[in-house]
């Protein structure tokens, strides 16, 4: 009798450490997927991802008249073509390139007429969210070990684009200059295009009036 309890008894110690083993192959196996851990330092990822990916990213931004026209012919291929977006988030994020003319400029905005008939206005104050980080579609959340480190990507690519694009341009500006930008922006797709785009600038050239 005590040789067939020992012998379950051994059994079912072999039973936990292949369980054991099992589980310390899947955390490694994560670890390998998963490069960024904790010497994941956001300055050098945010510095590389400006200098060496974005510019790509913002090339391929979508002309914005075209843009609006497809939203209202074809929305399901405009979200499908030319938007990024997070999870099963009802929020689209896209990229989108334009020029026109800065009708008035106010605390926290600018406000321009992109080809003659599509008003927007050019975030100058309120640089927040994710637009920058999520319109780019390169950012992946499934790299990152933990929701701190993903967000902190958005603060310093926010705050980067705040200083180094948009204070200039907001210290420069007049009205009737001629802006060219390129700027991410979001769409709540159920609640549809609002009038007037919000769009944060990530790239800006002035062309001032006489």
């Amino acid at each position: 009798m005590k040789r067939i309890a020992m012998k379950y008894s051994a059994g079912f110690l072999v039973f936990l450490l292949i369980i054991f083993l099992s589980l310390d192959i899947q955390r490694l196996d994560r670890e390998i997927r998963r490069p960024l851990s904790e010497v994941f330092t956001v300055e050098e990822y945010v510095a590389d991802l400006w200098t060496n990916q974005l510019p790509d990213v913002f090339s391929d931004a979508v002309e914005l008249s075209y843009l609006m026209g497809l939203l209202n012919d074809n929305p399901e291929a405009a979200f499908d073509r030319y938007s990024n977006k997070l999870g099963i988030s009802n929020t689209y994020y896209f990229y989108v390139s334009g020029s026109g003319t800065v009708d008035d400029i106010d605390e926290t905005v600018v406000y321009v007429t992109v080809n003659g008939n599509i008003p927007v206005e050019l975030e100058t104050v309120y640089v927040f969210g994710n637009a920058i980080r999520d319109a780019s579609g390169i950012v992946d959340i499934n790299e990152f070990l933990n929701m701190m480190d993903f967000n902190m990507v958005s603060v310093h690519l926010n705050r980067k684009v705040k200083s180094e694009v948009i204070d200039p341009f907001r210290r420069e500006v007049q009205p009737g200059d001629v802006v060219s930008f390129i700027g991410a922006t979001e769409i709540n797709r159920p609640e549809g295009v609002p009038e007037r785009l919000n769009i944060i600038p990530v790239q800006i050239d002035i062309s001032h009036g006489n």
